[in-house]
């Protein structure tokens, strides 16, 4: 159970948990990228890992990973980031709003600043079960957005959760709605796992560094610190 609005951070040792989750998600997908950039053997198992997961034959896969793909799109993404933003605005819950808004906004743009700066290939348009954007593959902007979306969210919420039944529910359904989002982007062929494990890396730490500062001090002026 995360600490309460009226609980200090300041003494709580999971903030220097979410430092250490920042650095080494940070440190790992540093050492992703350059891997990408400068392994090429890496670069060939991530290729023949992603051929493996378009493989995958199910019925009814393709359009529930469509389904999928569509939630995590940028407007879909936008408009749930919004609504949840005025709500907690309204609601007094102003340090949350802006925990959610910096998190999802800033976020998402240094994920489409890296994917022009890095600019990989995506995979062969004939591989594409949905016509592919024309943007670099690394790293998948649906994967880093509805990490940060829904991680913001789960954040949000929990913090004042007292059932850790329901606690467990909500982070469980939001950890499988991140994973739906971004392997459809797989399975659908028009990203490699490795750009979505990416975002994946690159969303975890900047939203430990945004929860981080947003409870520190939303803590530090609810308790008029």
């Amino acid at each position: 159970m995360l600490p309460g609005r009226n609980e200090s951070w300041r003494r709580d040792p999971r903030a220097g948990v979410l430092v250490i989750v920042a650095g080494v998600m940070l440190a790992g997908f540093l050492a992703l990228l350059a891997a990408i950039l400068l392994a090429p053997s890496f670069v060939a198992l991530d290729v023949a890992v992603s051929e493996a997961i378009r493989g995958i034959d199910a019925p009814g896969l393709t359009r529930v990973a469509a389904f999928a793909s569509d939630v995590g799109d940028f407007w879909p993404m936008a408009l749930l980031t919004a609504a949840t933003v005025l709500i907690l605005a309204f609601t007094g819950r102003r340090p949350e709003a802006l925990t959610v808004l910096l998190a999802v906004a800033v976020g998402t743009a240094l994920g489409n600043a890296l994917k022009y700066a890095v600019d990989r290939a995506r995979p062969a348009i004939e591989l594409a079960r949905i016509p592919p954007l024309e943007t670099g593959s690394f790293p998948s902007g649906h994967a880093i957005g509805s990490l940060l979306f829904f991680g913001s969210l789960a954040f949000v919420v929990l913090i004042d959760e007292k059932k850790l039944g329901r606690s467990v529910a909500i982070a469980v359904t939001c950890a499988l709605a991140v994973l739906a989002i971004g392997l459809s982007r797989v399975y659908l062929g028009v990203h490699y796992l490795g750009d979505v494990v990416g975002a994946w890396l690159l969303g975890s730490a900047w939203l430990a560094f945004v929860v981080l500062i947003s409870a520190y001090w939303g803590a530090g002026r609810a308790n008029g610190e």
